[in-house]
């Protein structure tokens, strides 16, 4: 009766040992997963803070064009400009990673699709009257006031976003 006593505790401190075991390794790999998730949002957030400054860059790269063209009497040239806004890669982070700034997202691109059809206005307008110009360059520059603020603010949400995944990790 002892040796059964013995066996059955021997049996249950093996079980027990390898509950315990495999509840601390699952702890582990859970904490580990969360690590990497973490380290993920955060590339991904300073990711997308990059590309709205390259977005902002692109939106005054475009407006000093217009204001040259229209203050110098400058021809507006088309091959000048190395405009690569990076909206599809903004978009793709957002849409994957975070969500709560896809209202702003589509503020953003109605203001740069209105950006555009200025640039568009000017590229394709020959003989233009410097009013004209003028016109053109006014509303760009107001485009790009309203853009950078919508930046901007883009820019704090998703500094609460990295701080709140800072807390929670």
């Amino acid at each position: 009766m002892e040796t059964i006593i013995g066996i059955a505790g021997t049996i249950i401190g093996v079980i027990l040992g390898g509950v315990i075991s495999w509840l601390h390794n699952k702890d582990q790999r859970n904490h580990e997963a969360a690590k990497e998730r973490r380290q993920l949002l955060l590339s991904k957030y300073e990711a997308l803070h990059e590309l709205l400054s390259s977005v902002q860059g692109c939106v005054y790269d475009l407006l000093m064009q217009l204001l040259s063209e229209a203050a110098y009497d400058v021809s507006f040239d088309a091959g000048k400009i190395r405009n690569k806004m990076p909206m599809n890669q903004v978009k793709m982070i957002i849409d994957f990673y975070i969500p709560e700034l896809k209202e702003d997202l589509e503020y953003l691109n109605k203001q740069t699709v209105s950006l555009y059809q200025i640039v568009g206005k000017s590229v394709l307008t020959e003989n233009k009257a410097k009013a004209y110009k003028a016109e053109l360059a006014v509303a760009a520059n107001e485009l790009s006031v309203v853009i950078a603020k919508t930046v901007s603010s883009m820019k704090e949400k998703l500094a609460k976003c990295t701080n709140n995944t800072l807390k929670n990790f």
